[in-house]
């Protein structure tokens, strides 16, 4: 690793200290610059300023980046449908459970639309649609991204409302045991799916699809 990319390394984690001390509205150029024992013009040539750095950070931190292969090898493309949505939103939970200052700035991409929200929702879609147009139009049964949204959406919502709530619906959201509610919830809702979507594997399926049409 260059002296450079230690330089970096050493601002971004910096950048994640300072949120997880201040949260979103504690961030800025000199608290991060002094936190990291840099100047912050040196921030602004690496980073090209604040909202570069934060780009840089979610680029590293948020969950499609480290799963840009999740439908990219042998092994997930023998699983079926159903089982890769669950696993999908399994990871999901499992990265914002370990990850406070993730969990941190996705509530401020929540409330606040900016450039650096607005890049992040982009960037995030883009790869979350990698995934979708896999499984998507296997079967005209159902309508796969409204469907994966809604659960998405449902455990993204539940993750982030731990902060401030304990319970939903009598759920205990901060417990294992409530999540444990909640993906035995997703299963039961996932065996609605098409019988082709829960018994055959995406390679099976994908072979059988129809081609576009011209």
């Amino acid at each position: 690793m260059s002296r450079r990319q230690q330089t970096e390394q050493q601002i971004l984690q910096a950048l994640d200290a300072q949120i997880r001390e201040a949260g979103m509205g504690g961030i800025g150029i000199n608290a991060v610059a002094r936190r990291a024992g840099v100047s912050k013009e040196l921030i602004y040539r690496y980073f090209n300023g604040l909202d570069g750095l934060l780009l840089a950070w979610m680029q590293e931190q948020d969950f499609w980046t480290g799963h840009r292969g999740m439908l990219g090898n042998d092994e997930s493309s023998q699983q079926t449908p159903q089982q890769l949505v669950l696993s999908m939103l399994h990871a999901q939970v499992d990265a914002l459970t370990s990850n406070d200052t993730l969990r941190e700035v996705r509530r401020w991409e929540l409330v606040e639309l900016n450039e650096v929200t607005a890049k992040l929702a982009q960037r995030r879609e883009k790869a979350a649609r990698a995934f979708i147009d896999r499984v998507d139009g296997l079967t005209p049964e159902i309508d796969m991204p409204a469907t994966v949204s809604i659960m998405l959406a449902g455990v993204l919502y539940l993750m982030l409302r731990a902060k401030t709530e304990s319970q939903f619906l009598g759920i205990p959201i901060r417990t294992d045991e409530g999540w444990e509610r909640i993906f035995n919830a997703l299963e039961t809702m996932t065996a609605g799916f098409p019988q082709a979507l829960r018994e055959q594997s995406l390679d099976e399926l994908e072979a059988r699809r129809e081609p576009p049409s011209s």
